[in-house]
């Protein structure tokens, strides 16, 4: 079934590609201008119709194409993307987060990548606003500014005043931008799929799966009703912060395409100058990013210094909510786990850490995953005190490290790296004397200390025991599906074994017995882990004397049992 969901997505992404003909035209030219031609020429190989339709274009390329004005093939790649329009800017900046799966100077040289879009004619976003809306912009703000406040691939940003009288901005999308953006989809699928199979090299990279990521990505972009949710969310979390702001959302006069949002008054955070203690601001945003990882789950994904502001009260503004990443509470451990041992220059420690957080394609030598990783730390942590270590070169290497072993860090924690990056690079140059790992110290700390409460202890035990329900419950049929395979001569052994039933029938005995003992060992723990409220709580001492009475019978009686087939 997977194989034939394949082989059509590639029909429908050759169909498309020729569909758009003028559109793959132009991005062909655009590569080929940049000295990318010969991708241009290897990825439509297997596309006869598509490389008769542009043999005009690739004809006369040479075998080696020498580089445009001396560049390297890192430095051209954003400037391919920048002429290519929103789609790829977009795509370029979601791979400048991607380290685990690009090598780290594309990394780099993609993180400089911006929209760089001309204004759209006012009486266009007009029409976008109220058709959106259903009514005219004059019925729904007394001002509204034409001159627009920011230009972007996808959105236009204009200023405004609501009937009620507050000051907001609308953020309202493109036209048209949809229909090129889906245009642009289908062909970068098709490009995927052709430099994965034209070029084995670049599997390692997963082309295919780098276009499925973004495009779910950018179509939740697309959807600005999913950034008026983040924005709530991330408002509700903050609600208690007295020097964090997230702008209100007009949910009533916000729509797909339209985001009509509270005005910021304010300056980006790294053009603040004086009347603003700096230190603070720069610390207030370190825990800001912490207390979304460690405490909330769910963190903003794209923190640059245009995302940032700080109010003329000294508050800190945070926008743009597009772009999420999120942890769940066993990312989250295995975060702590990693930090922590960072902190402590714990060097095995980091690495088996990174290792149990990542993804392994393949058998890796963990020996010498764990050789590379300690002379790694040792070099960047050996003669320096903490406060002074570049904590975001530190984990650009380690990431790049584990690529060398085809172990991948899985996209949520690479997003969150970028995010500490950016702020431990932005706190750096508002406040020179920042220590991140003073400031993550603590969370990472109350994370682990949870880890061993009694309640989450008692939550961990209930949960073994229900795995091992489970598996109680699967065994015997697992075991009966085994042995009609082995009638069925299916697993390509023959047993002659004229006592094959009676040893089933023992092996299921063995694990029944080893299953009792362990549920009558959990209800032990489980009375144990009660103890400390017997002494105020009647229903935990009554619980408690059950978990032992029953943890007892269970146990004693399949001893007995075991001691009678011995005697």
């Amino acid at each position: 079934m997977s194989t034939t969901r394949s082989l059509l997505q590639n029909l429908r992404a050759a169909r498309s590609a020729i569909k758009d003909l003028g559109r793959m035209r132009h991005i062909s030219v655009v590569l080929i201008r940049h000295g990318f031609g010969h991708l241009v020429r290897g990825m439509l190989k297997n596309d006869k119709a598509l490389a008769a339709e542009l043999r005009d274009l690739t004809a006369e390329l040479p075998a080696v194409e020498p580089a445009p004005d001396g560049l390297g093939l890192a430095e051209r790649l954003p400037l391919v993307l920048q002429e290519l329009g929103p789609t790829f800017v977009k795509l370029g900046q979601i791979l400048s987060t991607r380290q685990d799966l690009i090598p780290a100077e594309y990394c780099s040289a993609l993180t400089c990548l911006q929209d760089n879009v001309s204004p759209i004619a006012v009486a266009e976003i007009r029409k976008v606003i109220e058709s959106n809306l259903g009514q005219s912009v004059e019925a729904l703000f007394d001002e509204f500014s034409e001159a627009p406040l920011a230009c972007a691939s996808i959105a236009q940003v204009h200023t405004a005043r609501l009937k009620t009288g507050e000051s907001v901005v609308i953020k309202v999308q493109r036209p048209g931008v949809r229909e090129a953006i889906e245009a642009d989809l289908n062909i970068l699928h098709f490009f995927a799929r052709q430099l994965e199979e034209t070029f084995p090299e670049a599997a390692a990279f997963e082309p295919t799966a780098i276009a499925l990521e973004f495009d779910r990505a950018i179509r939740r972009e697309l959807d600005f009703t999913g950034e008026a949710r983040n924005s709530a969310r991330f408002s509700r979390n903050f609600a208690n912060w007295e020097r964090i702001h997230i702008p209100k959302v007009y949910v009533e006069w916000s729509r797909d395409r339209v985001l009509v949002m509270e005005r910021l008054y304010g300056v980006k955070i790294i053009d603040a100058v004086g009347g603003h203690d700096m230190d603070a601001i720069a610390n207030e945003v370190v825990r800001m990013l912490f207390k979304q990882v460690f405490e909330d789950g769910v963190f903003h994904g794209d923190l640059h210094p245009g995302n940032l502001f700080v109010l003329d009260d000294s508050r800190i503004g945070l926008i743009d909510f597009g772009l999420v990443g999120r942890m769940s509470p066993a990312m989250r451990e295995s975060l702590a786990d990693l930090l922590l041992n960072l902190s402590l220059r714990s060097y095995e420690g980091v690495a088996r850490s990174l290792y149990d957080l990542s993804v392994k394609s393949e058998s890796v030598n963990y020996s010498a995953w764990e050789r590379d990783v300690s002379e790694l730390m040792d070099q960047h942590l050996s003669s320096t005190s903490l406060a002074d270590v570049d904590f975001g070169a530190v984990l650009r290497d380690i990431v790049d490290g584990a690529m060398r072993h085809r172990v991948r860090v899985p996209p949520d924690y690479t997003m969150f790296f970028k995010a500490l990056m950016t702020v431990e690079g932005i706190g750096k140059q508002i406040s020179p004397h920042l220590d991140i790992i003073a400031a993550c110290q603590p969370y990472v700390e109350n994370l682990i200390a949870k880890r061993y409460q009694p309640e989450a202890l008692l939550r961990t035990a209930v949960d073994t025991m229900h795995a091992f329900g489970k598996l109680g419950r699967r065994l015997p049929g697992s075991l009966q599906q085994i042995l009609q395979q082995i009638d069925d001569r299916n697993l390509g052994v023959q047993v002659n074994d004229p006592h094959i039933e009676r040893r089933l029938l023992l092996q299921r005995r063995m694990v029944n017995r080893s299953l009792l003992l362990v549920t009558a060992l959990a209800l032990w723990v489980l009375g144990i882990l009660l103890e400390p409220l017997t002494a105020t709580q009647l229903w935990a001492a009554r619980a408690q004397l059950g978990f032992f009475t029953f943890g007892s019978l269970i146990g004693g009686r399949v001893l007995l049992r075991i001691r009678n087939e011995i005697w």
